[in-house]
């Protein structure tokens, strides 16, 4: 399975839900794309709900901190949702859960961005 995606926008706040993997950069080239076009569209408070993402690698990590960099760099952030599984281990081994804000359920993510405005 490949990586799918879902957008759902709650103005300011924009979600992507992931499902799959993201195991090379062609995985998320279609969602780099739309994350960008949203964040030179003022969308850059952001949530990633990656419930249903299987595995990542270096190439996901890099994606995500490419994206928390740009949106912070614009006055926003970027909050991950619901990791589970395999990602979860990977991003506690990397110490990245103590780079990234990560809340387990939708409301406290959204109301993180209610903090920062």
């Amino acid at each position: 399975m490949t990586l799918e995606f879902d957008i759902n926008i709650e103005d300011p706040v924009i979600t992507y839900s992931l499902a799959g993997k993201i195991t090379s950069d062609d995985d998320f080239e279609e969602l780099e794309k739309f994350v960008f076009d949203h964040l030179n569209q003022n969308y850059f408070r952001i949530i990633f709900d990656l419930a249903e993402l299987t595995h990542t690698n270096s190439s996901g990590i890099g994606f995500f901190m490419r994206t928390l960099t740009k949106a912070r760099i614009l006055g926003g952030d970027l909050v991950l949702l619901r990791i589970e599984g395999n990602v979860k281990k990977i991003f506690e081994i990397a110490k990245l859960d103590e780079v990234y804000t990560i809340h387990t359920n939708k409301e406290e993510a959204l109301n993180h961005f209610k903090q920062i405005q």
